[in-house]
């Protein structure tokens, strides 16, 4: 009897560890797997152990795993044609403005209009307008990375040179910078540097190219009159570009604008877009000495500022729910976000504390992680890089720009009339690409200063009429009523 019971128990524990064992395979089953491709330095060497600890999390809080895919700069371009055209399952996918709209007009990925109203947090986070800049034919294909998804430009100026004109501050137009800079030039030399690109803010600051590639054709941000326009034959852009040609000829720009490749080094004066912050840590570093800024003109949003980096859904993922979960959970949870944008804890980066206010930060321990940062979404939730002074072991955390600077911004920004509609170029493609050929060979003279704008613009625009710039202009007026009815219906 003892005998038989005692087998009768093994048979049992037998049974209830197979029955264990299976549903622990099942349970790893049923937890989907979202696989994101991404562009950056290609797979980092520590991504299992980061895996382990991101699948972790993701499936304590969304029951999910996550599968990153991260190829190299060089074969992105290449790599993410093959995997959109041939369907290769994924689930989300970082595209730009440069493929976007074709992908989607083949179909490649999934209109996410309704299922966005699954992730109520995420629309909380990225406000309705950078979401419309994502639509096409009023249906939404990709949540936009929130982060300096508007365009403000500024004018950088060399501190020590105008110490004695504090109106530096107060001057935000082509217009107001004249005295200031000439006084500068006086005293130093030094001038309104350049390249041939110009000052391409004269115009986009005021008008809306909407993805045609052609700055010479536009839809003002706020004259209200929703008609298309040829840019530079208007006065606001006239009087700018005389302006500029005058500040030329008295010496106040580079005489070398027209054709320099590259602006950098000692200046009186330069454009630059960001936020004012970027003085002390990006643009005074460039130019070698400390730099003072001033806003020109408005904060302006547009189709194009925003489709600088997306992420879109496969029209083919088993998981399109979960992957919106995951993007929904990147734009609102700093613990995941500082995991794709640093990396490995203890590994890829540390957190640590200010020495003055007890702020936390992330201090790098190395350059290793090699997934790029923008192109997962907000920086807004990302903890902020700190310094280290090593002699005294403490670090810095700076103050959040981002929030402060960055998204005030973003909140305050003039929304573009064209945003969310799309100009399907093809029924004037070629008039389009022969026009795009005729600016550039203009845009050194005209947009530098170098060159008369009472002379160089109708020359330019004859040249442009000859190639059918006018039926670019009706083709895309007759679209753009059409969308209004359409979306204003």
């Amino acid at each position: 009897m003892k005998k038989t019971l005692s087998l009768l128990l093994a048979v049992v524990m037998v049974v209830s560890m197979f029955a264990c064992l299976g549903g622990s395979a099942l349970a790893d089953e049923e937890i989907p797997t979202v696989v994101w491709y991404m562009v950056g330095g290609g797979q980092p060497a520590n991504y299992d152990s980061w895996k382990a600890k991101v699948d972790a999390y993701l499936e304590e809080k969304i029951g999910v795993h996550l599968d990153i895919q991260c190829v190299s700069w060089g074969d992105w371009g290449d790599r993410r044609s093959v995997i959109v055209q041939t369907n290769e399952p994924y689930d989300i996918i970082f595209t730009d403005s440069g493929s976007y709209i074709s992908d989607v007009n083949m179909g490649a990925f999934a209109d996410l209009s309704e299922l966005i109203k699954e992730v109520p947090a995420l629309t909380d986070v990225i406000p309705e307008d950078y979401l419309k800049a994502c639509e096409i034919d009023g249906k939404l294909y990709a949540i936009p990375a929130y982060k300096d998804s508007s365009m403000t430009q500024f004018f950088v100026w060399t501190k020590e040179y105008v110490e004695d004109h504090p109106e530096y501050a107060d001057a935000h137009t082509i217009a107001d910078i004249g005295p200031i800079l000439e006084a500068v030039h006086e005293a130093t030399g030094d001038v309104f540097l350049m390249n041939k690109d110009g000052i391409s803010a004269i115009i986009g600051d005021k008008y809306d190219n909407f993805g045609t590639g052609l700055p010479t054709i536009g839809i003002s941000y706020t004259s209200g009159e929703n008609k298309i326009v040829p840019v530079f034959e208007q006065e606001d852009v006239l009087a700018d570009l005389r302006l500029m040609h005058e500040y030329f000829n008295a010496g106040l720009i580079n005489s070398d604008a027209a054709v320099a490749d590259e602006a950098t080094g000692m200046c009186a004066l330069g454009v630059a877009q960001g936020w004012p912050s970027a003085g002390d840590t990006v643009w005074g570093p460039g130019r070698g000495c400390p730099v003072v800024v001033s806003q020109f003109e408005d904060t302006v949003l547009s189709n194009d500022t925003v489709q600088g980096s997306m992420a879109c859904i496969s029209a083919s993922s088993e998981h399109q729910l979960e992957a919106l979960k995951v993007l929904e959970l990147v734009n609102t949870d700093s613990w995941l976000r500082d995991a794709l944008a640093y990396g490995e804890e203890g590994v890829n980066f540390e957190y640590v504390q200010d020495k003055d206010s007890g702020e936390t930060g992330v201090f790098k321990l190395n350059n290793d992680w090699t997934l790029a940062a923008y192109t997962q979404g907000t920086f807004f939730d990302m903890t902020l890089e700190a310094t280290k002074d090593e002699d005294a072991d403490t670090y810095t955390v700076p103050e959040n720009y981002y929030v402060n600077e960055v998204q005030v911004q973003n909140e305050n920004a003039t929304p573009s009339p064209a945003l969310g509609f799309i100009f399907n170029a093809e029924p004037v493609a070629d008039e389009l690409a022969a026009c795009q050929a005729i600016f550039a060979e203009y845009k050194g003279l005209i947009q530098t200063g170098t060159g008369d704008p009472d002379v160089e613009v109708p020359n330019m625009m004859e040249a442009m009429r000859a190639e059918g710039f006018d039926d670019i202009v009706a083709e895309a007026q007759s679209q753009f009523d059409a969308w209004l009815a359409a979306t204003q219906a």
